[in-house]
């Protein structure tokens, strides 16, 4: 195998490791499950990706980015352009700005 070969695959199982880390923060506990009834397919097919340290067909990545949006992108892809970055940025802050807003909501419903 050439050299460029065997980088190709390093490369493969590590991008494999990162997304399986995203999954794994996402979901500490039954994480095939969790991902699969996001994506709509078997929680086997989730275990053997993550079991196999193999990436995902280019039909589940898709669904991968469509549900877990520019934090995922930017999760496995480290070196990421900055639009993407500035993305995933703005995804967190809307999404904290949100559990903000539902804790204020129930701190007034607390008359507190």
């Amino acid at each position: 195998m050439s050299g460029s070969g065997q980088t190709d695959v390093a490369e493969r199982i590590a991008k494999a490791e990162r997304i399986i880390g995203f999954l794994r923060q996402r979901y500490p506990t039954k994480t095939a499950e969790n991902v699969a009834a996001d994506l709509g397919c078997s929680a086997d097919t989730v275990q053997k990706m993550m079991e196999r340290c193999s990436t995902p067909n280019v039909m589940t990545f898709g669904r991968m980015i469509l549900q877990y949006g520019p934090a995922f992108l930017a999760a496995v892809y480290p070196k990421a352009p900055k639009w993407l970055d500035e993305a995933a940025r703005d995804e967190a802050l809307r999404e904290l700005r949100d559990q903000q807003r539902r804790i204020q909501e129930q701190l007034d419903a607390l008359g507190a």
